[in-house]
């Protein structure tokens, strides 16, 4: 099996030969799609939900996606951030 094949339910496998890939890196943090903003909301207030997103959007750039570029590159895939794209 090969290390890109995405499992989709029960041992369903899809395949690409797609060469650059769209993640979906930094929509959680800029959406608030994680349920601690929603526990941070409930202690602190938008302030501290501010607080903690932009926190999470300057560490993402060493946290995540170095690791998921080599995960890829590894792959000889490229990937696109479309939620992360300063244009």
């Amino acid at each position: 099996e090969h290390p890109l094949q995405t499992v989709l339910g029960e041992g369903t496998a899809c395949k690409s030969g797609a060469s650059i890939l769209l993640c979906g890196m930094g929509a959680d943090e800029q959406l608030c799609g994680y349920s601690r903003y929603r526990i941070r909301a409930r202690k602190g207030g938008p302030r501290a939900v501010r607080a903690d997103m932009e926190g999470d959007m300057r560490r993402i750039w060493t946290r995540n996606l170095g690791r998921d570029d080599r995960c890829l590159s590894d792959h000889s895939r490229e990937a696109r951030f479309p939620f992360l794209d300063e244009t």
